[in-house]
């Protein structure tokens, strides 16, 4: 599986010239070498794939990253990079994964060596998935439907909205769960008008609406869902919010294609808001990638130039936000297939709770 994955990223290369290499970023050390450990660097040449490490993941890397000569580091990282760097004359590095002071550090141990700032190769290659990792984020996504099926009967009157998560965040451990995701939001009344809301220790007031935003983290892969469930009777104007929101991420995943551009997607979520005057309530765009970060390519945005094809999995989750009312966000795991989108996520959208 490393085997392919890093043909690709040798082709990228050639593509740019480059004779080898640099991998500093948790996700893509992880996705070329299978090495799970917090401190890692790789250097992929035409022939040969390094990894470094401290003494620390000694045995683990060895473990691990099977095909790679390993280098446990005595001295600094910078140092021992720039030593295996020194025979080559053309090395690309992920712009967006180091540090000026790095790159400066290791520039100046390392003579006759020119540096080539690259797109996140890395990122590109991730974004469309193999067999194992969408068996991998599957496994994510029931993960979640099931914590949050544990949830809904579990809250009560009187709870609040850091209790409600807290529980969400026990509920994913206890199936296997490794972390979450990213900090789940648990947002109601009008709070719910905030799309990051973070929850506070304020009770779940009744007859509203309450956002749901989480994911869970299996084997490395992550999933993201978001539910708006109905607490109570909420006011008729939620109630018509939640009902065009859940229309339109509908719309939109029967929309998918193969072959579209990202920007596409995004811009037919903003036509079926604005035929009901509401364009003015989108706060963020529809969706992104999801896999070994929460969010990676593709981005689903009016300025996204991707090309969606078989095998990406993204998120659409379509949001309004009307301050001093409330919010509402829909949001599916959902894997392009050659048909189309399928919807990854199985926890129902329509969910009342009394409190």
């Amino acid at each position: 599986m490393t085997e392919r994955r890093i043909k690709n990223l040798r082709e990228k290369m050639q593509e740019q010239g480059l004779s080898a290499y640099l991998i500093t970023s948790y996700e893509n050390y992880r996705y070329f070498s299978g090495f799970t450990g917090s401190n890692c660097a790789l250097i992929i040449t035409d022939d040969k794939c390094y990894a470094l490490t401290d003494g620390r993941y000694d045995i683990q890397i060895r473990e691990q990253a099977k095909g790679f000569d390993i280098t446990v580091i005595t001295a600094s990282m910078h140092e021992h990079i720039a030593k295996l760097l020194s025979p080559f004359s053309r090395v690309g590095y992920e712009t967006s994964k180091i540090t000026d002071f790095e790159l400066r550090n290791i520039k100046s141990m390392s003579e006759n060596v020119e540096f080539v700032p690259c797109p996140d190769f890395g990122e590109e290659i991730r974004s469309v998935k193999d067999d194992a990792e969408i068996a991998a984020i599957r496994r994510a996504v029931i993960c979640s439907d099931e914590a949050f099926s544990a949830l809904v009967p579990k809250l009560i009157k009187g709870m609040t909205e850091r209790e409600a998560a807290a529980l969400l965040e026990y509920e994913m451990a206890r199936r296997g769960s490794r972390a979450p995701a990213f900090e789940t939001i648990a947002a109601s009344g009008l709070r719910s008008a905030m799309p990051h809301a973070e929850p506070t220790d304020e009770e779940i007031p009744d007859n509203c609406l309450m956002t749901f935003d989480f994911g869970a983290t299996v084997g490395g892969y992550m999933s993201d869902i978001t539910r708006t469930v109905h607490i109570g009777v909420p006011p008729y104007e939620l109630l018509e919010l939640w009902e065009l929101v859940f229309e339109v991420q509908q719309k939109c995943i029967s929309h998918i294609k193969p072959g579209m551009r990202a920007r596409e997607l995004d811009e037919y979520q903003r036509s079926l808001f604005a035929a009901h005057g509401m364009e003015n309530y989108v706060m963020h765009s529809l969706g992104h990638g999801v896999g070994l970060a929460i969010h990676e390519a593709p981005t689903v945005s009016r300025r996204s130039e991707t090309v969606l094809c078989e095998n990406m999995i993204i998120t659409i989750e379509p949001g309004l936000y009307i301050k001093d009312l409330g919010g509402v966000r829909i949001e599916d795991t959902v894997l392009i297939t050659k048909d189309g989108g399928e919807a990854l996520t199985r926890t129902p959208h329509r969910i009342n709770i009394k409190l």
